[in-house]
């Protein structure tokens, strides 16, 4: 007997479905996204075919990495990190500091010497210094002073009288704040903040990619079930049809055109409801790629245009498992902020010692001014002109020399507050410590319970493939039994139902696997390699 054309029709398309779900993905053109923050630029414009936007998976990952705002958002997380950086940096600059001063006082004269009975002084001065924190911890400065004295007394040999001093300082810490680890403890933890920042970016992108890749997978399922209730819709018209002429014919009793009537909504419910879920997964794809509301293809048709594979080989558990503890960026994060937990440790543990500082100072010295010489009485009898020039040749002669040499020593008594900081911090690493192993454990489970979702997926293909097989078959026979009057358009709807159920998961069984497979690229850390994207950061901020 000739099969229904309707039945024909419907695994047909099934089989078209199937052909297209399980052809090879073709492969892609290498991605490159920065971890810069840049202005995002229009993305190359999709391919539009009668309205509808036609999309391959590496056009859909391309665009998302081009306009998705919430990458964006990290973006600026990495640009405040490498502006920390500076920021750390910082230490190292050269402080230039000055003064100026002008003092004029009168007070009476202590002495009868003083030939006057109010003393005058007039003093103006200026310093100008240059000082840099050095790597040991130690304060590097050059001072450079200068002054102007006049005054009434007899008593003054320079008047006025020019001074002028260079001096080099040196003060080094040699317990507590010495050493370079002290020293740059806030530039390694900036940037390792940046690294941090990075692996956050990295771990964003992954994430992504992970949600287009699911997104896109979820619409081609949509469209998909859509054609399967278009096809079971068929089906049921078709048998409404036959049974239509088998009334009019007088072989068929009216009621059954009523089974036939209910089956026909029941499936136009059906289109209803995907079509619900087509347009829901095309929404939620819009979104992720960052597609811009107010712009006409938002509310363009979107066409999936890649093909599943479902031919992937897996890595075996325990090799797929050090994988992922190698490649996961979350993890690396976790290591990279315990190592800033410990060089805070070490910095704590470095302030419960003594402050012990080294202070020294070399300089020259130079004095000049108008020379005056005065008999007994307190006459001028000669003088001589000088001035600044005097102080500074003195100075750049080198022929007057001085230094200093002291030690400093200070220690609180009990140094409870050193010693907490110092037990808290260590109490941190060793936290840290434990959520990062807390964090391996996990990451083990995740990659076993991916590489399980992967295999149950591929053979969860494998059962629904022969599923529908025997649905095609059962659906055949009952309705040769039916065109010989020994079944009825219950029996026969029921079979399209179950028929209808065996496609559908077919479809649903195919995506979950490559959803599946998305998982398991992300849980080893693969997924960007896998999808050809690299990321791309900027050069480290250098040390001035």
């Amino acid at each position: 007997m000739e099969r229904n054309p309707a039945s024909r029709h419907g695994i047909a398309r099934t089989v078209a479905l199937a052909a297209l779900l399980l052809a090879g993905t073709a492969s892609a053109e290498p991605i490159q996204v920065t971890t810069a923050l840049t202005p995002i630029s229009a993305a190359t414009a999709p391919r539009i075919v009668d309205g509808a936007v036609h999309l391959t998976l590496e056009e859909a990952v391309a665009l998302s990495l081009q306009q998705n705002l919430s990458l964006q958002v990290v973006r600026y997380d990495r640009a405040q990190s490498r502006e920390g950086v500076e920021q750390a940096l910082g230490i190292y600059d050269f402080l230039v500091d000055g003064g100026l001063q002008f003092v004029s006082d009168t007070t009476p004269a202590a002495s009868n010497l003083d030939g006057a009975e109010v003393q005058e002084t007039d003093r103006a001065g200026f310093q100008l210094g240059l000082s840099r924190l050095l790597p040991t911890g130690a304060t590097a400065e050059v001072a450079w002073s200068n002054g102007r004295f006049k005054t009434n007394s007899r008593f003054s040999l320079l008047n006025p009288s020019y001074s002028s001093g260079l001096d080099f300082t040196l003060s080094q810490p040699l317990l507590r704040d010495f050493g370079r680890d002290v020293t740059e403890r806030g530039i390694v933890i900036a940037r390792n903040n940046l690294e941090i920042s990075r692996l956050t970016f990295v771990q964003q992108v992954t994430d992504l990619l992970r949600e287009v890749e699911d997104a896109y997978w979820s619409l081609v399922e949509a469209r998909y079930q859509l054609q399967v209730a278009e096809a079971a819709l068929d089906l049921a018209r078709r048998l409404h049809d036959q049974n239509r002429v088998r009334v009019d014919v007088g072989t068929l009793a009216p009621l059954e055109l009523v089974q036939s009537e209910v089956g026909i909504s029941t499936r136009e419910e059906e289109i209803i409801r995907a079509r619900f879920a087509v347009g829901n997964a095309e929404d939620r794809l819009r979104q992720l790629l960052g597609m811009d509301r107010e712009a006409r293809l938002w509310g363009a048709e979107i066409v999936p245009d890649s093909e599943a594979e479902i031919t992937v080989p897996l890595l075996p558990v325990e090799r797929a498992i050090d994988k992922a503890l190698e490649a996961r960026p979350e993890l690396a994060s976790r290591r990279v902020s315990r190592q800033s937990l410990e060089v805070q440790a070490a910095y704590l543990r470095n302030q419960t010692k003594p402050r012990l500082d080294l202070q020294a100072t070399y300089g020259f010295n130079g004095v000049g001014g108008d020379a005056v010489v005065r008999d007994a009485a307190g006459n001028v009898i000669a003088s001589f002109p000088g001035g600044w020039d005097d102080a500074l040749d003195q100075i750049t002669d080198a022929e007057y020399r001085g230094w200093t040499v002291g030690v400093g020593f200070a220690y609180p008594l009990g140094n409870r507050s050193a010693r907490a900081q110092r037990a808290a911090a260590e109490l941190a690493v060793e936290q840290a410590g434990t959520r990062e192993r807390e964090l391996e454990l996990a990451i083990a489970t995740e990659v076993r319970a991916a590489v399980r979702a992967v295999e149950a997926a591929a053979k969860a293909i494998e059962s629904a493939k022969a599923s529908r097989r025997l649905a095609e078959k059962n659906l055949e026979a009952e309705q040769r039994k039916y065109e010989n009057g020994l079944s009825t358009s219950f029996q026969v709807l029921q079979i399209q139902d179950d028929l209808t159920a065996a496609r559908s998961r077919v479809v649903a069984a195919v995506s979950g696997y490559r959803r599946a497979l998305s998982s398991y690229r992300r849980a080893l850390g693969t997924l960007l390699e896998e999808s050809q994207v690299t990321v791309v950061g900027e050069d480290e901020p250098a040390a001035g």
